[in-house]
């Protein structure tokens, strides 16, 4: 015997327990968690058809999003790999939803035929209340059938099989390339034509349901599919108490406005559709009509007249003498018996007695067990497969729902709704909040915006604006901001500091001596400082030739960014001449040197005596003297 397929080591596969267009349900067994599951999988003749993985995960999606006692739960998905009969492998998309004993309404129809008034309007109003629910969630299901509703043997409704569901924001899918989607019988005038659908395409398919369920077929029938679409768009349904003559006017009413081809007129929303198909239970008016005496409740519809029951209405109107009313003539005319008042009383009394006893045994037999009561484990700090474990044990339903916490750990329980140590009824739903570590966002980029505007770009980001870090910078204006630190497009947790480096509009000025007077200007002018440069050549033999021995503003020192930075380069000063004495007019020549004796000696005899006569005189002396 070949051992049972387990998925992702988890989910054991057991029977099968049905199959649909494109999947196949099997009976399952969470063997971690020891509850029963049903197990969805693609068929494997579609498994490498992308679009149907991608139907399915779809399906997955949707229905994981919803959290409501008429929806069938989806606990897990996920792929597994299979082995086909020639070698070769094979990924199988597969979905674990919760196990729901009962027939779906198809089954319940085949088997049992049409509903009852009551009992089709009660089943509806199950349907309408999931579907509000999905409905305020953004989720369309648009293929609303008999077969995609189950009957619980409790009579609980679930909606089930979100395969073509689509968000109500997500425009795209198949309707937007004119492909229908759903059920022919079931389609909506705008699924029929190929336009984006909405919450009210729903509750026309719910309403084409209800018909089904009164009148024992759909609304519309045809040859083929196409056939049915066509009438869907163009053809005016029969009521249907055409083909059910149980089914009230009332009734007629409300399926024939929900049946309208224009979506603007019939229902807007489950909520009201849910409310009129009570009210016409209830015999109260609908939402619709003007006049609140239009719907009444209605009676008691007369079984159908036999043939004995026709003969007897016909015998009204026309007295027979055949054996019947010999035998009641001669019971009007014996005369009444006398009786004793006493054995009257006697006897009225024993009757009530015997009525009495015969409904506290049918009282008894039919009294509902007391429901048991438990008290909810408080399993916070838990690991989730342990609380989940936990709760189950209790004898309760487990719905896993996430929550970001900066307090707890990821993956372990938060809380329960309802919380610890309140008492509930066994198997009730419990819902389990599991913490999915800190919320985490991207810092933001503000570089190049003020610090002000930078705050409150961060501030929305759901973070906080911290430390203001002040840094000189060559070329960002003073005020505005460089860069954050943690740096932006990093991951932090929500409500996390991000301090701001914001430009100072100085700039620390390099110290270039030393430098020659080109490299000082170039490191000056540079992208790391873009001061400006100017050089002045001082001669000096204190300093080495054509290098910068000293700047206006000190290597070390703080200027506004653009500052004139003057650089001083050492010039090597001349060579000093021969020393000779300085002698003021000239070096004097002595007398008779002019041997020619002309007036030009004359003349500068007179310029001597001009200049102050004895001083040469004097200088000679001083020279002999010497």
């Amino acid at each position: 015997m070949s051992e049972p397929k387990v998925l992702s080591g988890r989910y054991e596969v057991r029977a099968l327990l049905g199959r649909g267009g494109m999947a196949e349900v099997h009976e399952g067994v969470d063997n971690r968690l020891g509850r029963r599951v049903a197990i969805k999988l693609l068929r494997s003749d579609l498994a490498r058809d992308p679009s149907f993985h991608t139907r399915l995960k779809r399906e997955a999606q949707s229905a994981a999003g919803l959290n409501h006692p008429g929806i069938v739960s989806v606990y897990d998905s996920g792929e597994e790999e299979f082995v086909e009969s020639g070698g070769s492998s094979v990924s199988v998309p597969f979905i674990v939803m919760e196990y729901v004993e009962g027939q779906t309404l198809r089954e319940v129809l085949n088997e049992h035929g049409t509903l009852t008034v009551d009992e089709a309007l009660n089943v509806i109003a199950g349907v309408l209340a999931p579907l509000e629910y999905s409905h305020r969630n953004g989720i369309v299901h648009r293929d609303i059938k008999p077969a995609n509703v189950m009957l619980t043997p409790e009579g609980d409704i679930k909606v089930m099989d979100f395969g073509i569901a689509r968000a109500l924001k997500d425009n795209s899918g198949l309707t937007q390339t004119q492909s229908v989607v759903g059920t022919a019988q079931y389609l909506s005038p705008e699924q029929a034509r190929g336009e984006v659908v909405d919450a009210r395409s729903d509750l026309y398919s719910t309403a084409c349901l209800l018909y089904e369920l009164l009148a024992g077929r759909p609304p519309f029938v045809g040859d083929s599919q196409l056939a049915v679409a066509y009438q869907h768009v163009g053809e005016t349904p029969q009521p249907p108490s055409f083909y059910n003559s149980n089914i009230p006017p009332a009734v007629d009413r409300l399926v024939l406005h929900a049946l309208l081809k224009d979506r603007d007129s019939r229902y807007q929303d489950a909520y009201t559709f849910r409310e009129d198909v009570l009210a016409a239970r209830d015999g109260r008016p609908m939402s619709f009509e003007d006049d609140v005496e239009a719907t009444q409740a209605y009676p008691m519809m007369a079984p159908p007249m036999t043939a004995p029951m026709a003969h007897a209405a016909d015998a009204e109107a026309t007295p027979e003498t055949g054996p019947m009313s010999t035998i009641m003539t001669n019971q009007e005319e014996r005369p009444p018996q006398k009786r004793s008042r006493a054995w009257i009383w006697i006897g009225s009394i024993f009757v009530l007695l015997a009525l009495a006893a015969v409904a506290l045994w049918v009282y008894e037999i039919n009294k509902p067990e007391p429901i048991a009561q438990v008290e909810v484990t408080n399993v916070a700090g838990m690991d989730a497969d342990e609380a989940e474990a936990a709760l189950i044990q209790q004898g309760l339903r487990v719905d896993t729902d996430e929550k970001y916490s900066a307090e707890v750990d990821e993956g372990k329980a938060i809380e329960t709704d309802p919380p610890g140590g309140q008492r509930i009824d066994k198997d009730s739903i419990v819902k389990l909040i599991v913490s999915s570590g800190p919320e985490s966002v991207k810092v933001p980029d503000v570089s190049g915006k003020t610090e002000e505007d930078a705050r409150k770009i961060i501030n929305d980001a759901k973070l906080q604006a911290g430390t203001h870090i002040s840094q000189n910078s060559p070329d960002v204006e003073k005020g505005v901001v460089i860069e954050t630190k943690p740096g932006d497009g990093q991951e932090v947790d929500v409500d996390s500091n991000v301090d701001l480096v914001v430009s100072s509009g100085m700039v620390e000025v390099p110290d270039v001596t030393g430098q020659s007077a080109e490299e000082a200007c170039k490191t000056l002018e540079g992208d790391e400082y873009q001061l400006k440069c100017k050089t002045e050549e001082v001669e000096t033999d204190e300093h080495d030739e054509k290098k910068v021995f000293e700047q206006s503003a000190t290597g070390g020192s703080e200027v506004k960014q653009g500052t004139e930075i003057t650089v001083k380069v050492a010039k090597k000063p001349p060579e000093p001449s021969p020393s000779v004495p300085s002698i003021p007019g000239g070096i004097p020549t002595a007398p008779g040197d002019d041997d020619d004796g002309d007036e030009d000696d004359k003349d500068k005899d007179k310029d001597k005596d001009s200049m102050g006569g004895g001083l040469f005189d004097d200088w000679s002396e001083g020279i002999i003297g010497n």
